[in-house]
């Protein structure tokens, strides 16, 4: 039986790849909405660290709050600032289930 935590977990760890993503593609573009980052890294390690949080979000395992909270505070520092938010919104949601 999945509880209403877990299904709002993986919805939000969801919400949070795609937008850490889009983000990413941001720093590409040139276009930051936050104003520090490492560049172009921060745009390849946030696309890889966005498409784990989405994988979690699809198929979660076993520690997968955990996880999601290890991708979360990467993705703030990378300046993916709203994707982490989300991402970290999702650990919490998973830690209450």
């Amino acid at each position: 039986m999945v509880q209403a935590s877990d299904v709002a977990m993986r919805v939000s760890a969801i919400i949070g790849g795609f937008v850490g993503i889009v983000e990413a593609i941001f720093i590409f573009i040139g276009e930051r909405l936050v104003p520090y980052g490492f560049g172009w890294i921060s745009g390849v390690i946030g696309i890889l660290l966005a498409i784990a949080a989405l994988s979690i979000g699809i198929k979660p395992i076993h520690y997968a709050p955990f996880l999601l909270g290890l991708i979360g505070v990467p993705l703030i520092i990378l300046g993916l600032l709203i994707g982490g938010i989300i991402v970290l919104v999702a650990t919490f949601f998973g830690l209450i289930s």
